[in-house]
Order: C-alpha cells, then structure tokens, then sequence
C-alpha cells in the first residue's frame, strides 16, 4: 500500500513537471503522454479508494468461534461506549463512557447530533449507509475517525445495530465504539465479548451469551470443566451456565452434584466474597462441598468472584493438573472476569431496558414521551392505535393537549429545578382513529437530570370518555325535563338569574313569559296521558322554533313552560315574539291521527320595569298569565297593565 501511494505521488510530481521538463517534445506527444500519465494516477488513486474503503467498512462482525491463546499478560479491558442516535443522527441517549469520552453535556442530549464528532467526508458516507433499507434489519461494523477528548481524532471501531419496534420498524440505532483494535494491545476476549454484546442487543438471552463463553474456554484452551453461576440479594444460587470437555459426563454426576454444593451456605458465601479469586485442590473444604463432582477426576479449580450491583457472580475453571493455573493465567483469567462483569452489567441493562419497552408496548393506554417543549419524541403502540397516526407521523409534532398554562406556572423557565411537583393533571379531548371525539384524562411527568432540570415529559392518556359521558348524561338528567328534554325548572332559575345579570350589564330589556294550556286537562280527560304527553313534547318543539338560539324555553311542571327572551330593545318587540307563539299553538297538533287545537295563556313580565328579582319576575309573569285566562285564554296579557293597551 505504502509503494502505491509512493507511485501515485511520483506520477502527480510528472504531471506538474512535464510541461518545462518536455520543451523538446512535440505538442501532439506532450498531450498523448500527458493523458497517459493522468489515466494511470486516476486509476491508482481509484485503486487505493477501494482499498481504504475495504478498510474503513467492514460489514462482518468479528468471528468468535476463534479465541485467540492466552497471553502472558493481561492489559485492562476498554470500557464500552454506548449511544442511541434517532434515524437522522441526533443524541438520544449515552452511557456515562461515552458522555467521558465525547465531552458531551448531557442537558444537549436530544439537541447534538453525532455529526459533529466525525469528519464531514465520513459521516456524509454514513449517513447514506444508515438511510439504505436493505441494511436496517442487521448490524453493521465500522472503523470510523472521531474526535474524542481531548480533541484528537481517533480510529474508533463501531458496532452500529438498528433497534426495532414491535412492528419491526426502525426507530433508532445503537452505537458500540471503543478504540481500534489494530492501534491498540486488547485482551484476547475482547472482540468475543464485543460480540456477544451485539448478540445480546439483537435478542440473545444472558445465558446463552454465559454458556458461549464456558464452551470458549473449554474447547480452545482445553479445561475439562467451566462453570458460571450468580446469587442476588442472598437468594438461592443459581447455575447460569457450564460446558465440559467431551470426556466428561454431565448427566450422570453433574446435576446431584450441584444440588449438592447449591444447598450449601459455603457456595453463597464463596459466591459473594470479596477477597478476590483463589486456587483450591479436589478438596479445598470439608464435607460434601467440591468445585466438581468427584467422579470427574479433576485436580484444581481457579474461581473468580465478582459482583455487578445486587448480583454476585462466580467463574470456576478446572484444571485436570495440580499447579494447572500459574500466575500469567490467573491474570488473564482475571481479565475474563472482568470483562464478563462488563457483560452481566450490559445484559442486566438490556433485560431492563427490553422488560420497560415490553412494559410500557402492553399498556392499553396511549404513552408519549415529548422535549421540554412538547414536541413528540416516542409513542407506544396504543397511541398510535388508539388516535389513529404513526409514530414517524406523531414524532417532533408538537402534542396538542400539551399543558403550556399550568406548566408555567409549576416551571417558569425551561431550566428551572422543582422536584417537589411530581405531575400535572388535566382532562383533555382528541380525535381517535375513527373520527370520534375521545375524553382523556392527560397525566403528564417530568423527567429530571441529575440537575433537577426538565429533560423530558411523559404523558399518559387515559381514556375516559365513558366517564364522561355518564356524567354529562347524569348532569343532564339533573337539569332537563325528562319529557320534553327542555330545562327545568332548577336551570331555568338559574339561567333567569344570569340573563338579568347580563341585562342589567347591557341596558337592554329581558321579558319572561309564562305560558300554560287552556285546554290541557280536558285533553288528558277524553284522549289519556300518553297522548297528553305526546302532545306536550310537539309543543315544546313548536316553542322553539319560535325563538332565538340565546333564549330559554323550559318546562316547568305538567302544561306550564317559561320563556327567557334576552338582549331585547322595544316592548313592541316582546309584543311580537308573543304573538308568534300564539300563532304557532293555534294550530291543531297532530297526535296520534287525529288533531288536537290548543289554547294557551301567555304572562309576560319586563325587566327592569316590573322587577329585577327573579322570584318576583316570575310571580308577575304568572299573575298576568291568570289574567289572560279571565279574559277567555287564547292571548297575552302584560303584568304592566298600560302595556296591553297598545
């Protein structure tokens, strides 16, 4: 590689020299060698961009079926750095490794995007290979230039897996990237261990990855006998995984075995001891305790405790040798340990992580988590289904029923700290799927950084809308006429009482007429009270075509209703509206087949003429409306004598 860039840059040297160096060539020849020239430096230049290209990408993950021997020393394992990127680059999320190593502040979390740690040239090739469909469904391996603290570019090998929604669409990727292995001394498992990290984000179980790791050790480096196993909280111990030589038989000892040793206090006490690993022969104790069942025949065992929060963990090596395990081994054994407490904490991770995803997919109510600022960054799959839009439809819309009003007041900036307000509530209606109108109840929590500052709010609608209408249909019932559906007579007073407040507000007049049947029980005498009561709801019908949409009809018991009239100027306009209503009654209702002539009286009461208090209001109304029946029904009578003279 170093000769062809040495040719390419010789042959660039030519090109720049030819033309003074060429003075007794003819032109014709000049321009002949010229373009020879330029066609051999282009294609060794195409050549070494394929060959860097063949270095730069490499698609295959490392093989770990092949383990590399041994070494006789064994440098620290790298700490892995984890980061999830949304499909168009931005941070999402990153381990407290790669916040270190990137220098990123974690309130721009959500804000940065990766961009801005890798060349301009190579992120613009990873971008295109991010947007390529046939790759988001697999993992993909990169040695890619970043800039890491302090400022230097650094090859960083990549692992760049898709994660994927039930429905198996991409919502973002998951970067593993640690230092290049070709620029740096690595413990022989690393590459395995990376891997097994990639198999346990693509869905493989911990003890698969576990039981990978004994064979490892049994099949490349020979030990007869492997075995892992872990307690948490003091719990009964478990045997995560074990893998023997093929000379070895696990079904006939193995399982009495280990229920032997499992009962012991000595095998939780070795479990969770924090001296560090130790070398003990066939019989490091006494009793029925053994590293391995007798009849295996083995002599040493190397075991290596180590822990990872609440759970204890314990690797046993057997050797068939005495003395089987000198001290180059021990520390490479130890780099082992290490770095399969690195793998219990990732799976641990990942356990969580996948039982919080499967959590929050199964719950039947709709989920979102937005910015400080409301914009949609997640949705569940209820949310989705239940208001009828996609998660790439949902995603940096803002939420409309986000509650910017009590928000401001819990925090008054963006940055401000109040731990002690744990949620706000409100109750808010949405369109769902189907075009119909839902009522939620919207809880919405904030999440905090180590700060106390708003990074994120998750909202939880929870749908009510069956609540709601009962007790719009209670609230109903209280307040309406149950035969007619008009209001009764607890509205009517209360709406009495806020249109004279408005009148009196506006200067305007507001008339209230009373109105009873003439003829109503000799109706119900000679056709029944089924007809009767047919007939009342076709009079109610006929009194509202004859008012506004701002008035008030109300039934306030058996034939007798009320009629609010607001925002009136004249009484000749009062005069009016009365007389339409007489009209509208006069005319025979059809009940039934047969038609039924009513007569009605009608009271009128003005405010503020007559009164402004409304117990006193509709006593007039009423008093004039018995005037209007001694005076033969069938007509309307003012409570302001002077005013029926007109």
């Amino acid at each position: 590689m170093a000769r062809f860039h040495q040719l390419q840059q010789l042959l660039q040297q030519s090109l720049r020299d030819l033309h003074p160096e060429s003075s007794g060539v003819e032109s014709s020849e000049d321009e002949e060698l010229s373009q020879a020239l330029t066609r051999l430096a282009n294609r060794l230049q195409h050549i070494l961009a394929e060959s860097t290209d063949q270095n730069f990408l490499n698609r295959e993950i490392l093989p770990s079926s092949i383990l590399p021997s041994p070494p006789n020393s064994v440098p620290s394992p790298e700490v892995p750095n984890h980061l999830m990127i949304s499909r168009d680059g931005v941070i999402q999320m990153a381990n407290e490794a790669a916040v270190e190593a990137l220098g990123l502040d974690v309130a721009h979390i959500g804000k940065m995007s990766l961009a801005e740690w890798i060349p301009y040239e190579e992120w613009l090739w990873i971008r295109q290979q991010l947007s390529k469909t046939q790759l988001s469904q697999k993992g993909m391996t990169w040695v890619v230039s970043m800039k890491l603290l302090p400022k230097a570019l650094m090859k960083m090998k990549c692992v760049v897996t898709p994660l994927l929604d039930q429905s198996g669409n991409l919502t973002s990727w998951h970067w593993d990237f640690r230092p290049h292995l070709a620029t740096l001394s690595s413990h022989p498992f690393t590459q395995l261990f990376q891997t097994l990290e990639t198999n346990l984000l693509n869905g493989q179980g911990l003890d698969e990855c576990l039981k990978y790791i004994c064979e490892g050790l049994v099949q490349t480096f020979g030990y007869p006998f492997v075995w892992i196993a872990t307690v948490q909280d003091n719990q009964r111990i478990q045997l995560r995984a074990q893998s023997l030589g093929s000379e070895l038989d696990w079904d006939e000892q193995g399982p009495i075995w280990w229920a032997s040793i499992a009962r012991q206090e000595m095998m939780a006490q070795a479990c969770v001891a924090s001296e560090g690993p130790s070398v003990s022969s066939e019989t490091p104790h006494t009793g029925e305790f053994s590293w391995f069942p007798s009849s295996f025949n083995l002599r040493e065992a190397y075991s290596l405790p180590w822990r990872q929060g609440d759970l204890s963990g314990l690797l046993v090596v057997c050797s068939k040798e005495s003395k089987g395990f000198p001290s180059s081994i021990r520390e490479w054994l130890e780099g082992v340990g290490q770095l399969i407490e690195n793998l219990m904490a990732r799976g641990r991770e990942i356990e969580q992580l996948r039982l919080h995803s499967a959590v929050v997919g199964s719950v039947h109510d709709a989920v979102c988590v937005t910015d400080p600022h409301g914009r949609v960054e997640w949705v569940n799959q209820a949310y989705s289904k239940i208001l009828g839009v996609t998660s790439q439809q949902a995603m940096g819309v803002p939420l409309r029923s986000f509650p910017h009003a009590q928000l401001q007041e819990a925090w008054p900036t963006i940055d401000s700290v109040r731990p002690e307000i744990d949620y706000v509530k409100t109750e808010v209606m949405e369109k769902g799927s189907q075009g119909e109108s839902l009522v939620f109840e919207q809880v919405l929590t904030p999440l905090l950084d180590d700060q106390g500052k708003v990074t994120h709010f998750v909202v939880i609608l929870h749908d009510v809308t069956a609540r709601a209408v009962a007790e719009m249909q209670m609230k109903h019932q209280a307040y309406h006429d149950c035969l007619t559906d008009l209001p009764n007579r607890i509205l009517f007073e209360d709406r009495l009482q806020l249109a004279l407040a408005q009148a009196r507000r506006d200067g305007t007049l507001l008339a209230l007429l009373f109105l009873d049947l003439d003829n109503f029980k000799s109706i119900n005498d000679q056709y029944g009270h089924p007809i009767g009561d047919r007939l009342l709801r076709m009079v109610a019908k006929r009194l509202l075509t004859c008012v506004r949409t701002t008035d008030t009809v109300s039934r306030l018991s058996g034939d007798e209703f009320t009629i609010i009239l607001q925002g009136l100027d004249r009484i000749q306009d009062i005069r009016q509206v009365a007389k339409k209503i007489l009209d509208c009654l006069s005319a025979p209702i059809h009940v039934n087949g047969q038609d039924i002539p009513v007569q009605t009286s009608i009271g009128i009461a003005v405010s503020p003429k007559d009164s402004t208090d409304p117990r006193r209001l509709l006593a007039m109304a009423d008093q004039a409306m018995y005037h209007a029946k001694d005076f033969g029904g069938q007509r309307l009578c003012f409570a302001t004598l002077e005013w029926n003279m007109e």
